[in-house]
């Protein structure tokens, strides 16, 4: 009888030892046996709103977003995009008017792959869903679309820390994995800043002291992110750091600015750390659809 608790207790100490071992996937390191609790971690969306200063029905679009914010908290996320079109070219330093260039390297390359600009501004995309044929949607399809995706389960959770002092410091993301998934997933890393006191086109109205929020500054980790693996268990890990210099993320975008975008001036810089956000967000590579976000203030 003794001799059988015995061997019931070494067996059972194996299951434990086997059952932690790192599974396949990029980064990816196996957490607990035991259920995670999904109780405390919320399904959060992503609203893309693709905008213009010299476009005069956008606005209207990012008093939705304000609207939807206001309506669920913190599970709804924006981010404001520039993308290259009419709508976002800037004047030359000369002009008394419209001469900021919000476009970024990130934001165009976001623009053509999911060709947004092609349907006239404002224009948006919840979570990325319905990619290739029902992506592109107007902001009166917005609110329907953020509670569908509300009411779905979360699948990961994501944690920010940011460590940013006078320019300089740290992004940690750690990820984990609420349940057991066999698909390849990117996580995406943004910087984003609001406040921006800058001219914009209202209607028939010329506003050179509006607010524009949400602006899209930088990927941090390139604009499609990074792989953090294809198979996963319930409670497995994926944490990274990221070392931030604000000059240098500035520097890149005056570069685009000047040598790359269309009419482009260099005049995209003065970021104030105070008003920016670290926006992260995992996506499915097999539909690009988004599945969880989150954020945080770049100062803490």
């Amino acid at each position: 009888m003794k001799k059988n608790i015995l061997y019931s207790v070494i067996i059972g100490f194996l299951i434990i030892l086997y059952s932690c071992d790192v599974i396949e996937g990029d980064y990816m390191t196996a957490g607990t046996t035991n259920p995670v609790d999904t109780a405390s971690v919320v399904k959060k969306v992503l609203i893309e709103d693709f905008t213009g200063h010299r476009c005069p029905n956008c606005p209207s679009a990012a008093a939705e977003l304000d609207a939807l914010e206001n309506a669920y908290g913190d599970r709804v996320i924006g981010i404001a995009i520039h993308p290259h079109s009419n709508f976002s070219i800037p004047n030359p330093l000369s002009s008394s008017q419209y001469t900021y260039d919000f476009r970024t390297l990130d934001g165009d390359n976001i623009d053509d792959m999911f060709d947004m600009t092609s349907v006239g501004l404002p224009v948006g995309m919840i979570n990325r869903i319905g990619f290739n044929t029902n992506h592109q949607l107007s902001k009166e399809e917005w609110g329907e679309k953020v509670q569908e995706e509300l009411e779905k389960d979360p699948i990961f959770r994501i944690n920010i820390n940011s460590n940013v002092s006078n320019g300089i410091g740290n992004i940690t993301l750690e990820v984990e994995s609420l349940t057991n998934l066999n698909s390849s997933y990117n996580i995406v890393l943004c910087l984003t800043e609001n406040n921006i006191i800058q001219w914009q086109k209202n209607i028939d109205i010329d506003n050179e002291e509006y607010n524009h929020k949400h602006v899209l500054r930088k990927i941090l980790n390139t604009t499609f992110g990074e792989s953090i693996g294809d198979s996963f268990n319930s409670g497995d890990t994926w944490d990274k750091n990221y070392t931030v210099n604000i000059s240098e993320l500035e520097n890149q975008n005056e570069n685009y600015s000047l040598n790359t975008s269309f009419m482009g001036n260099g005049n995209c810089t003065g970021w104030i750390e105070e008003d920016m956000e670290v926006i992260a967000y995992i996506y499915n590579n097999s539909n690009y659809e988004i599945v969880q976000a989150e954020k945080t203030s770049l100062i803490n």
